[in-house]
């Protein structure tokens, strides 16, 4: 395994912090507007919010808690999943599992998209037949495009990023995964350029790990339904441990970090991070492809839009 750290500071400043009058959509404003969002279908680009009081703006936001897998997901055999483990010194010494697909037929040194998963979910989840990443791709690559490889990591509750209790998964994954990735004859990956892909909890750990690397090195990114919160006032004790670790992990005031990075935001009109999502998409200069249709915080929306995704990574990675 590779010795090389590659860690960037990440820290947001009192001048990046959201306030509780910051702008929000207001339930209104999104409910008249999905009419036209509905017209308009497949990908646009986000627009600007209307204000919302800080008093109408309470508890707005969702709660990423999906049902916790007591059982092995089942995974298609083709293409056949890799797997292993390595003992995490950035996830407190935790036994670390990991997972990877190459699509089938194919031979030689493969880009890869590192995946971030969701809450109460782990690293086998995004390559079980609710969501089957592997087949997407090989479908994308059957139809004559290039092939990546598809990768992820068991970060479990972490959040992606330092906690008290001395676990930091986005710190696993960019100074253990990533390089025991790039190192290992037998996988055969490039990890010059990546493509990152998360849900939920996943989809704010994807945009983190996009912060942190930055590029050219991150070529696309891509998430379902992100896991955010606007209101530093008003956040779950599982996401954050305090006013201080929102302040300084909070993707609220970090939009620049995205200037340079093609980036597709896929949610739901009636998920619960639709609010936050689009408030904090308005940011973006430029801004990103975002896809809304109906659905809700749910694998059903998730697997509807992957190969749109899909395509969206595997179109950068192969630039």
């Amino acid at each position: 395994m590779s010795s090389y750290r590659h860690r960037l500071p990440f820290a947001a400043t009192s001048a990046d912090l959201p306030v509780a009058s910051r702008r929000l959509l207001s339930r209104r404003a999104m409910l008249g507007g999905l009419a036209g969002l509905a017209a308009l279908g497949g990908v646009t680009a986000c627009g600007g919010a209307e204000a919302l009081s800080p008093k109408e703006a309470a508890n707005i936001g969702g709660d990423d808690r999906l049902p916790t897998e007591t059982a092995p997901p089942q995974i298609p055999t083709d293409p056949p999943l890799i797997s292993g483990s390595f003992v995490s010194a950035k996830m407190a010494g935790r036994e670390t599992r990991w997972a990877l697909t190459r699509p089938s037929g194919v031979t030689g040194e493969l880009p890869v998209l590192i995946v971030a998963h969701a809450l109460n979910t782990n690293e086998r989840s995004i390559f079980g037949q609710a969501l089957n990443i592997q087949g997407v791709v090989q479908q994308y690559v059957n139809a004559g495009n290039p092939p990546f490889a598809v990768a992820s990591v068991d970060a479990g509750r972490n959040y992606f990023h330092a906690r008290t209790d001395g676990a930091d998964g986005a710190a696993m994954i960019i100074d253990e995964f990533i390089p025991m990735l790039d190192t290992s004859p037998e996988l055969n990956l490039r990890t010059d350029r990546i493509g990152l892909y998360g849900w939920s909890m996943g989809g704010y750990g994807a945009l983190r790990l996009g912060a942190l690397i930055g590029a050219p090195r991150v070529a696309a990114i891509a998430v379902s339904s992100p896991a955010m919160w606007g209101d530093p006032n008003n956040f779950p004790p599982r996401a954050f441990d305090s006013y201080a670790d929102y302040a300084t992990n909070s993707l609220f005031g970090q939009q620049h970090a995205f200037s340079k990075i093609p980036l597709m935001i896929s949610i739901g009109m009636a998920d619960q991070f639709y609010t936050y999502t689009r408030q904090w998409a308005a940011d973006l200069h430029p801004p990103a492809a975002f896809s809304t249709t109906p659905g809700g915080h749910t694998n059903r929306f998730w697997r509807s839009v992957l190969p749109d995704q899909v395509e969206f990574l595997g179109r950068n990675l192969a630039r």
